[in-house]
């Protein structure tokens, strides 16, 4: 798979366009991530508040039920872990991300964290994100980025993409999701390889950034590994749309809030110290500050 530095935006965009991913090595610093994976760690032990999706229904931990031996994923780390919107909105995140929305600014719409793969089948995001506090998003605009917190390999379920899927004309598959989710994935795994669009394997390593299209069609890698314990494969996605600068949430318990140069929506009762001027609400809403 091609690369490109942060450094690198006009090409990255067109490859982006072309295949509908593009992957940034070393967006940020590893040390970074390990931090915000240390803080995620204390959060799963000791945060009762934190919140998990376990097949497709929603437990608070930190008892949550596991999927088979694995942990599941975290629907809500950015409005417990500070040091997540360092990430979803760092620099070369949102200046890739405002290059494409032509200069408007991005808003993070939701974030998944994962300790392992999900070994989630084929799926395109356009028809699965829909956050009660945005459901009226443009979802033309859905972008998703898939952060390496350490090395991803077959052994421990690396992602796949399935380059150019984002131009394909799907069927629609929207009851599949409901009656049969394993038919929907097969379906479009075979809509890609039949029309030549073979999946790909990303390899990454730690402060690897890739982007996709929100409709690329991809999935969570198998674990192939036979080792007793499960290999981890720590990784953070955040789904990210443009909305209206006043735009405010549908849902009363969350907020939408500033951060750097986007938006993202924090549960009301985690919410940090806000600047909340006259200004700030008239640009869209308060800002989070920086501790």
């Amino acid at each position: 798979m091609r690369t490109f530095s942060p450094g690198e935006i006009a090409a990255a965009k067109a490859h982006f366009d072309t295949y509908g991913y593009v992957v940034f090595r070393r967006m940020f610093e590893p040390d970074r991530g390990r931090a915000f994976w240390r803080t995620v760690e204390a959060s799963i032990a000791g945060n009762a508040d934190l919140t998990y999706s376990v097949w497709g229904k929603f437990f608070s931990g930190p008892d949550v039920p596991l999927e088979g031996k694995r942990l599941p994923r975290i629907t809500d780390i950015e409005s417990h872990v500070a040091e997540t919107r360092a990430l979803m909105l760092g620099t070369g995140v949102t200046t890739f991300l405002r290059d494409w929305y032509d200069g408007r600014a991005p808003t993070c719409l939701q974030t998944l964290t994962y300790k392992f793969s999900s070994e989630q089948g084929a799926h395109s995001d356009k028809l699965l994100v829909r956050p009660p506090w945005a459901p009226d998003y443009d979802c033309e605009t859905l972008v998703a980025a898939w952060f390496a917190l350490e090395p991803s390999r077959a052994e421990n379920g690396a992602l796949i993409v399935y380059p150019g899927s984002h131009r394909l004309e799907k069927p629609d598959l929207s009851s599949e999701l409901a009656t049969d989710y394993g038919a929907y994935s097969r379906a479009l795994d075979e809509l890609c390889r039949d029309a030549g669009l073979q999946p790909q394997t990303f390899e990454a390593e730690p402060g690897d950034v890739l982007f996709w299209h929100g409709d690329l069609v991809h999935a969570g890698g198998a674990i192939t590994s036979d080792a007793a314990e499960l290999p981890t494969r720590k990784s953070l996605v955040c789904h990210y749309a443009v909305l209206p600068t006043r735009r405010r949430s549908r849902d009363p318990g969350v907020l939408r809030v500033r951060y750097g140069r986007g938006y993202y929506f924090h549960k009301r009762p985690f919410l940090p110290p806000l600047k909340r001027s006259l200004w700030n609400r008239f640009r869209g809403g308060p800002r989070v500050r920086d501790r």
